[in-house]
């Protein structure tokens, strides 16, 4: 980690409720900021655009962590932009570009809100306290950036001495990487100096990905190099580390390796929670294999939620279903399976006919026809939250399991 200050004072001045106020008005003035960039000479390109506008938002979270606890945030924040700074050099674009636009930031953010109905009630001295804080913070993350820039820029003159030094790194952080996926979580301290010894900075957040070369290649293929990632794909199960996946400037997945590999990421969580992520990704890249879900592209463990809870709950969902479904074992198979899928559509669209019609692609007097025979079959049932929740969860799970047995 690269050492560098913060003056906290500013923000020990600010009062705390200046960021209980600022935090619900983040996106909007995110979208304001981006506009006035988009503006800019030259203007932003789509891609461009998103990376901004995350980086945007990400900073002024970042400014509300330091106004409401001043001493403990400061780390996270100096490692997140540390790496923007890498990532600067790798691109070979000017950390200076990144100074200007935070200054610019700063200056539309505060015109947004201002803007907005109430403001945020600043009287003259807390809002002196206020930019006082804004400038310390916009002064120490250009240091970090800068000196991230100039990390990289080290490490790459480095690289030119020889292959032996990259081949070592790898080892380490391919080391790391198990050392950070084990369950229960490895000592503290090993892994800070495990990861110094890498040169890998530890993030706040990661997510946990594994790997699987498609079926339509034979023998496996190399993986090409995923910059700012920990990964092993020598490893029994490849698997992948993830720093910051919701932040900008995060590392991207190469193209090829989403082409020749079917890859499942997990869910975000602090670095000490990496086993739980690993642990979501291998269910999701399970339920993939099975063809359960779709497996092209990136498959996102938190786009698949219902999924992975039924998978995980399947003999108590068929057990619960005999008892909630049981009205419908009356009914003739064909109309049973149209009152099913009437039903599931009700349920998930909170019994509103005209949204469940277009759905089921019918009239909207035939859902309501099929809804006064369910409440003939069920009861009360149908006005009971628990009961409807149970339902919907049952149905859905008769879905997963039509698609795996497909």
């Amino acid at each position: 980690m690269v050492r560098t200050g913060l003056d906290v004072r500013p923000f020990e001045a600010v009062p705390a409720w200046v960021a209980e106020r600022l935090r619900p008005q983040v996106d909007r003035a995110a979208d304001e900021v981006l506009n006035e960039l988009r503006r800019g000479d030259p203007p932003l390109g789509d891609e461009e655009a998103g990376r901004a506008r995350a980086g945007i938002a990400a900073g002024i979270r970042h400014f509300c962590d330091l106004v409401e606890d001043p001493g403990a945030g400061w780390e996270r924040v100096a490692a997140f932009y540390l790496r923007v700074g890498r990532h600067l050099a790798r691109d070979g674009r000017d950390p200076v570009e990144v100074q200007q636009a935070l200054r610019r930031s700063a200056l539309a953010a505060w015109r947004t809100l201002a803007a907005v109905p109430g403001g945020l009630d600043l009287d003259l001295g807390a809002l002196s306290l206020v930019v006082d804080a804004q400038f310390c913070y916009m002064d120490a993350v250009a240091e970090v950036i800068a000196a991230g820039y100039a990390a990289e820029v080290a490490a790459r003159a480095d690289g030119a001495d020889g292959g032996e030094l990259r081949a070592a790194e790898r080892r380490r952080r391919a080391r790391l990487l198990h050392l950070l996926l084990a369950d229960p979580p490895a000592d503290e301290a090993r892994v800070a100096a495990l990861a110094a010894e890498a040169r890998w900075p530890l993030p706040a957040t990661v997510a946990a990905a594994v790997a699987r070369q498609r079926r339509e290649h034979g023998a496996r293929t190399p993986a090409p190099a995923a910059d700012g990632l920990l990964c092993d794909f020598a490893a029994p199960e490849p698997c992948l580390l993830i720093p910051d996946p919701d932040g900008p400037g995060r590392p991207r997945l190469p193209d090829a390796l989403l082409r020749d590999w079917a890859v499942a990421v997990g869910p975000a969580v602090p670095l000490a929670r990496a086993a739980d992520s690993l642990r979501w990704a291998r269910e999701t890249l399970s339920l993939a294999a099975r063809g359960v879900i779709p497996d092209g592209g990136l498959i996102r463990s938190a786009e698949h939620v219902p999924a992975l809870v039924i998978a995980r709950a399947g003999e108590l969902i068929d057990d619960a279903a005999a008892t909630r479904l049981a009205p419908l074992s009356a009914v003739p198979p064909a109309r049973r399976e149209r009152l099913a899928e009437t039903l599931l559509a009700l349920l998930e669209h909170n019994f509103n006919a005209a949204d469940a019609s277009r759905r089921l692609r019918v009239h909207p007097q035939t859902v309501r026809y099929r809804l006064r025979h369910l409440q003939d079959l069920f009861g009360d049932d149908l006005r009971d939250p628990r009961r409807c929740l149970e339902m919907e969860l049952i149905l859905h799970a008769r879905l997963v399991n039509r698609g795996a047995a497909r």
